[in-house]
């Protein structure tokens, strides 16, 4: 079945950047997430440029190069659990490090621990090609920090197959187009949403805040999906219709927001969709994103952290920071001890 013709929208994950005048983000002194909580950062991009056409990113665009694992800045060692130093033979265990090893780059992209020392990570699709999870998975394998991959797939058109890789967690299938609700209830989307499902996969969701109240139709229509909104739902500030549509997903069980793709926001704006996303889900369906690389034109890797962290109450960390990603997509630890995808055809 032929792909969906492009978003009118900007690509994934990209946003309108907002003017200069907008408030600052917390400077390095801000606190970073309880020193207890190992952070799973649920979404992280890499491209490669010679293997992507990514047409969602315009000639010109800050973005358009490539970003490799090995790029990916990693978080102060303040934000890790107390003894989770590089040094220390427990951190070196977390990154898949033998006694006396030294990290090397594998392959063309992975590495034995990019980012954080410690921390953890889940790559999330880019391109509309079902070839990219090959290419992502490839790295999981490489990467003992890259816990879960959540690929492309086209939900209109589920394959009857999948790889065979722990590591696959979930699938994200933006529409064509990211503002219509309907668009999310049609028979062959809630098919493909519950052979998803069925395979034991969580739904990322990409969408505007109009097409909100449709992905609360699609959580009550497959109420055993563990559904996904990314980015709060890309609201540009508190409006009704965006309030509307996060209250009916909060009606729904089997949905969780994932605090990512705010780099771009004032700070104000942040924390009234922060509280409100709060007050609504709870701490224990939110989770965080830092949205790397997209997050680069407006704020650091760090700088996403700290300031997600200054707007949650310490009590919330451990879900936000870690546990509601570990919940929802259900990322296998131990994924690392098998450097090798199984024998098959």
């Amino acid at each position: 079945m032929p792909h969906p013709a492009p978003s009118p929208l900007p690509g994934p994950d990209t946003h309108t950047p907002l003017p200069d005048t907008r408030a600052p983000l917390p400077d390095t002194r801000a606190p970073l997430p309880d020193a207890r909580v190992r952070l799973l950062d649920a979404h992280v991009h890499v491209w490669d440029l010679a293997r992507r056409a990514l047409p969602w990113l315009r000639p010109g665009h800050p973005l358009r190069r490539t970003f490799r694992l090995t790029d990916l800045p990693p978080m102060p060692f303040e934000g890790l659990p107390p003894g989770m130093t590089p040094s220390t033979p427990r951190m070196r265990e977390a990154n898949g490090l033998a006694q006396g090893a030294t990290p090397e780059p594998v392959r063309a992209q992975a590495g034995a621990g990019p980012g954080g020392v410690g921390e953890r990570l889940v790559l999330v699709q880019a391109d509309a090609d079902p070839t990219e999870v090959d290419d992502l998975l490839a790295l999981a394998r490489e990467a003992p920090s890259v816990v879960g991959v959540v690929g492309w797939f086209d939900l209109l058109d589920f394959p009857d197959r999948l790889p065979d890789d722990p590591r696959l967690v979930g699938v994200r299938s933006p529409p064509a187009d990211q503002t219509d609700p309907d668009a999310l209830t049609t028979p062959a989307h809630i098919r493909g949403v519950r052979a998803a499902t069925e395979a034991g996969l969580a739904i990322d969701l990409l969408l505007r805040p109009s097409a909100l109240i449709g992905a609360a139709r699609l959580a009550s229509a497959v109420p055993d999906a563990r559904l996904v909104l990314d980015h709060l739902g890309n609201p540009a500030a508190v409006t009704p219709d965006w309030l509307a549509g996060l209250r009916a997903l909060a009606e729904c069980p089997n949905v969780s927001v994932k605090l990512s793709g705010t780099a771009h926001l004032a700070t104000d704006d942040l924390r009234a969709m922060v509280d409100a996303a709060l007050e609504l889900f709870g701490s224990e369906r939110l989770l965080f994103g830092s949205d790397w690389p997209v997050c680069t034109p407006a704020a650091t890797r760090a700088e996403v952290l700290r300031r997600t962290t200054a707007l949650l109450p310490p009590a919330a960390h451990n879900d936000v920071f870690r546990g509601t990603a570990q919940r929802i997509y259900r990322p296998r630890e131990t994924a690392h001890e098998r450097v090798h995808p199984p024998p098959g055809p």
